[in-house]
């Protein structure tokens, strides 16, 4: 069901090895917060998306998206399937799904360096280098 983390988790896995673009929405190449956006429309979760946000980050424009579409979750409430948003020094700047693999979180976020959409340990900071800001969870979600 739409509605359990475990089908988050498996519709955003069928995005790994997907090419990166920033502001892709395809398959062909999707960025971080595309692939939050075609997950979440895929599963009927929102409609919600934008691209009022850089290649550079720049004020609150990125995780305005977040906050229009998602409820805020606290920190100890996070579990797989919920939205992480990090930040660098100053702004928003990268998302990805929290995911769980041999009882381990995982990130599975479309990484720009890396040119690809990944899964990877996470161990409470992003390999990006910047620190988690927000954890966000789509509407109707059960934990």
């Amino acid at each position: 069901m739409p509605n359990e983390p475990s089908t988050i988790v498996a519709a955003a896995r069928s995005w790994l090895g997907v090419p990166w673009r920033h502001q892709g929405r395809t398959r062909q190449g999707v960025d971080c917060a595309g692939l939050i956006v075609l997950v979440g429309r895929e599963l009927g979760l929102t409609a919600y998306d934008t691209h009022a946000y850089g290649r550079r980050p720049e004020g609150q424009g990125f995780v305005q998206h977040f906050r229009a579409a998602m409820a805020g979750v606290p920190l100890p409430e996070a579990c797989p399937g919920d939205v992480l948003v990090f930040a660098d020094a100053s702004y928003p700047c990268h998302c990805g799904f929290l995911t769980e693999k041999h009882d381990q979180p995982h990130l599975l976020h479309a990484h720009a360096l890396r040119r690809k959409v990944i899964e990877e340990p996470y161990a409470g900071e992003c390999p990006l280098k910047v620190k988690l800001a927000f954890r966000f969870r789509a509407p109707s979600i059960t934990a």
